[in-house]
């Protein structure tokens, strides 16, 4: 009962946190979106990891949601720093009035990590053939950069900052690049919360767009 109660001050200090950020940057003129991301993880063997996530993008220009998925992602864990498997996600976008587009993407990762002194550093690489309904399907890469900062509570708060870009594979090269400023909030053995600020870049007929984000993350293992 307890930790219910902790967990439910601190998801209500997370919402304010969010409200109070959405105020001061949706009085500037350019997209914000808020991202949450709800994900549940089980090891059904030693060296095995499953994960099953659903994620939401809300867009302050539509006042709607943007973006919605579901994914499926298998890690084999080789060594304590390595990690490589497969994943799936069936997702739709809204694109034009009345109009949602649907996308079956296949991703195949590898994931390194190591600690640095009190520093964690991790590099993250996925390939991904997305498949749409009405669009042309491509192939893509994404890179990613995380720098975890040593812990500053027993219960694992921590900022981090990190980096990820994406590449197609054909005439528009890369297309897209995020710059995140993060706190996790909770790290235990079963409950991880974190959120976080992003810088986006898009390029869309050549033309880069900023936009701002917002996301919060729950991680539940069991």
């Amino acid at each position: 009962m307890g930790s219910f109660y902790i967990f439910a001050r601190m998801n209500r200090l997370l919402s304010i946190i969010l409200l109070f950020c959405v105020l001061g940057v949706t009085a500037q003129e350019r997209e914000m979106e808020i991202w949450n991301l709800n994900q549940i993880s089980m090891k059904p063997a030693q060296n095995l990891s499953l994960k099953v996530s659903e994620k939401v993008h809300y867009s302050t220009l539509r006042s709607d949601i943007q973006l919605k998925y579901a994914e499926l992602k298998v890690g084999y864990r080789q060594k304590r720093w390595m990690e490589y498997g497969a994943a799936y996600r069936l997702s739709s976008s809204w694109l034009v009035e009345n109009s949602w587009e649907n996308e079956n993407r296949a991703m195949l990762f590898f994931d390194v990590q190591e600690p640095i002194h009190k520093f964690t550093l991790s590099f993250s690489n996925r390939f991904e053939y997305r498949s749409f309904k009405h669009l042309q399907d491509y192939f893509r890469h994404r890179q990613a950069l995380k720098v975890d900062l040593p812990s500053l509570t027993s219960w694992g708060m921590q900022f981090y900052v990190s980096e990820e870009s994406f590449y197609k594979f054909n005439s528009d090269g890369t297309h897209l690049a995020r710059l995140y400023a993060g706190l996790m909030v909770i790290e235990k053995k079963h409950l991880n919360i974190s959120t976080y600020y992003a810088l986006q870049k898009s390029k869309l007929l050549q033309k880069w767009y900023t936009s701002d984000v917002l996301g919060l993350n729950l991680s539940f293992m069991i």
